[in-house]
This record gives C-alpha cells, sequence and structure tokens, in this order.
C-alpha cells in the first residue's frame, strides 16, 4: 500500500462521522472535492492508508487481515473540510468506491469565504444592502467573485501545454491586494471525454543535478469556480485564488491535470516573471 499514514487518533469538533466498510481482499477509495492535506490513521496494525500521488484527492484504504475492533481515519481537506470514518471489517463491502463530490458534501469553504468570493477587502464608498452580502464590484474596492474572473477575456496566450488533441492554456493571471487569480482553460478536441477532478499546482526548482536538493512546494487554492472536465469538443474554463503567490528566480509554477481512469496526464509551466508580474487592473 506504499507508504503508511499513522497518526495519533483525534475526533475534531464539528467533523462529521460516517461509518467506512472495508476487506482485506479489496481496496476502498474515499474520492474528495479538494487535495488533502493531512490524514489521520488510529490503527495501522489492521488497516493500511495512503494518499494517491496522482490525485491527492483521493485516500485508498485497505485492511491488512480480519479485524473485530473498530477504527478511524480522519482527513482534512485543503479548503478546510474535515472528515472522520469509523472503519469495520466487512468481507464483502457493497461500496468500494465513495465519492463525497456525488454527495455534495465536503465542499464547505471557511465561512470567511463563500464558495466564488473571496473576503471582502473594502474600501471607502463600499455598499452592504443590508442582507449581509456585499454588493460592491471591482470597480468599489471588494475582493471580485470568482464567477466574475472567470468570465474576463484571455490575457495570457503563450503558457499552454496540446496533447492527445486536449489544448489546455493558462489564460489569465492577475492579482488583487494579496489574492492571485489564475484561470484555466481545456478545450477537447478528441473523441473521448476527459475527466479531471481538479489541477495540482507545485512550486518546484529550476535547478536539477546530483548536487542539488529539490523542495518542491504544493500549494493549494483557497477557492475555485468552474470546471475543467470536457466532453468530446467541448470547451471549460476555471478560475482559481491562492494566497499571494511569488515565486524566486530558481522557481516555476508546475500545473499538472491527470484524467481520471486514464493516462491522457498534462502539464503546463509558468515562469517567475508570468506570476510576479501578474496584472493588477481588474
Amino acid at each position: 500500500m506504499g507508504v503508511l499514514l499513522v497518526f495519533w487518533c483525534a475526533l475534531a469538533a464539528g467533523e462529521r462521522i460516517d461509518t467506512l466498510r472495508i476487506s482485506a481482499a479489496y481496496t476502498t477509495h474515499i474520492i474528495f472535492a479538494t487535495d488533502l492535506t493531512y490524514a489521520d490513521l488510529s490503527n495501522n496494525r489492521y488497516v493500511a492508508a495512503k494518499i494517491i500521488e496522482q490525485n491527492k484527492n483521493m485516500l485508498a484504504l485497505k485492511a491488512r487481515e480480519r479485524f473485530g475492533d473498530s477504527c478511524s481515519v480522519s482527513a482534512l481537506e485543503s479548503n478546510g473540510t474535515m472528515r472522520t470514518f469509523i472503519v469495520v471489517f466487512d468481507e464483502h463491502p457493497k461500496e468500494l468506491v465513495v465519492d463525497l463530490r456525488k454527495r455534495g458534501e465536503g465542499t464547505r469553504l471557511p465561512a470567511s469565504a463563500p464558495e466564488g468570493r473571496e473576503p471582502s477587502r473594502l474600501r471607502p464608498g463600499s455598499v452592504d444592502n443590508g442582507t449581509g452580502r456585499v454588493v460592491s464590484t471591482w470597480k468599489t474596492g471588494s475582493a471580485p467573485l470568482l464567477s466574475d474572473v472567470v468570465k474576463q477575456p484571455q490575457h495570457l496566450f503563450h503558457i499552454g501545454c496540446k496533447e492527445y488533441d486536449i489544448q489546455v492554456l493558462c489564460e489569465d493571471i492577475s492579482s488583487f491586494s494579496d489574492i492571485t487569480y489564475i484561470t484555466i482553460s481545456l478545450r477537447n478536441n478528441s473523441g473521448i471525454s476527459y475527466d479531471i477532478s481538479d489541477a495540482t499546482f507545485v512550486v518546484e526548482s529550476k535547478r536539477s543535478g546530483k548536487r542539488t536538493v529539490r523542495v518542491d512546494k504544493t500549494i493549494f487554492p483557497r477557492s475555485r469556480y468552474g470546471r475543467l472536465s470536457a466532453g468530446p469538443g467541448e470547451y471549460t474554463r476555471i478560475a482559481y485564488s491562492f494566497d499571494k503567490m511569488t515565486l524566486s528566480k530558481d522557481q516555476v509554477l508546475k500545473i499538472y491535470m491527470y484524467e481520471e481512469g486514464g493516462q491522457r496526464n498534462l502539464v503546463m509551466t509558468v515562469d517567475t516573471k508570468d506570476i510576479n508580474r501578474a496584472r493588477t487592473n481588474v
């Protein structure tokens, strides 16, 4: 099962707890809405678990042997959602793939950042309509809605990847205060649908060599709006927001897209100047 996730068990306040049935003969996969930043397995004597390297929003579990007592597994998503499962042994579990996205669970964002909106940075003149929603727009000083960001026209034309009759582009990089926005599009010109849960963003070193120590860092978006998956002939677009992002001259941002149930994986490279010169006239 690869590297084991072995941690002491602690149930976080306010998290939701479900029962998960696993077997020694089959592997059970849990698919979360966003990438996992932490996983906690209370008993590695009976259960093995790992975060899938190619899709970090997936957790694989399997029983080492039949066990009688229950244990637990907890996982923290990059969007702040914490989930805990009570794990019990079942020789023939009915469900081997637990997709939390289809259940509409695990998609909660922190209270300070509702889905599609960044926390407002108000300036004089911003307006509240009395309903608790900030109604000021970009021009009056609040952080933009991602639903508006994703509709902005393309400003970058040199960052992309085209393989397997699939074209992916980084169409825009912009910033507002200490928030960085990245807009990605995908055009599927193949005859087979292209399914992807999300893009993975990794800051990597440009240098490579035997004497060079590489320290790659996966960064997680604050929120997102749109989708990347596309059927044959479809065009899709998605906008991400991040905490302030800057790169040194020796770093690049790699954007990885791993196909679900396939091998048509794509990658784009964003250079230092593209990040550090993000347009600000949004």
